[in-house]
């Protein structure tokens, strides 16, 4: 799974849309549909931001296994 699946699946589990994921990280809308359409790769600061408003690590966001 990649960064933008990730993130979207992780977003449909909270039952938000783009729009409300995008407000509670603090980046546009517009930029949030390219980082879910795979077009653009967030940064570091809006991936930590984006985990924080699903509430889970960034391993979690990301997909990545640990252990």
């Amino acid at each position: 799974m990649n960064i933008a699946e990730s993130i979207k699946k992780k977003r449909e589990e909270y039952d938000l849309d783009q729009k409300e994921l995008a407000q509670r990280a603090g980046i546009s809308t517009s930029l949030m549909c390219a980082i879910e359409k795979g077009y653009k790769y967030p940064s570091l600061l809006a991936t930590i931001a984006m985990a924080d408003a699903l509430h889970c690590s960034l391993d979690e966001l990301l997909g990545r296994k640990v252990g």
